[in-house]
């Protein structure tokens, strides 16, 4: 896999330091995994794709209404069909990126 952007790594950087404040805590990095993943408890939330785009995991529906009103598409980690649970926010929409990343946080936590 390649390496996202460097403006991009950035951008994903300071979201991660802006999630940190929010929660009070250390951040949503975990030790010993890849650097490009958010978790909260042991749960990713969201990731840097190697395109550079921020992507979250949120409810189908969630997902599919974000789609259609142009906020972001469908995420594929391979070469099959996107999974209906993970939206890809391209870096031209990374004014979006930290309260979707909230919202993701928000979803995975609720799953315990």
């Amino acid at each position: 896999m390649g390496e996202p952007p460097a403006a991009a790594q950035a951008h994903f950087e300071k979201l991660i330091v802006q999630l940190a404040e929010d929660a009070g805590t250390d951040g949503p990095r975990r030790k010993g995994f890849a650097s490009h993943s958010m978790f909260v408890g042991r749960k990713m939330f969201a990731i840097l794709d190697e395109s550079g785009a921020l992507v979250v995991k949120l409810p189908p529906e969630r997902v599919a209404g974000l789609i259609a009103s142009g906020a972001g598409s469908g995420w594929s980690p391979g070469h099959g069909s996107p999974l209906k649970e993970y939206l890809a926010v391209g870096f031209d929409r990374k004014a979006r990126w930290l309260s979707l990343a909230k919202e993701s946080r928000t979803f995975m936590a609720s799953k315990g």
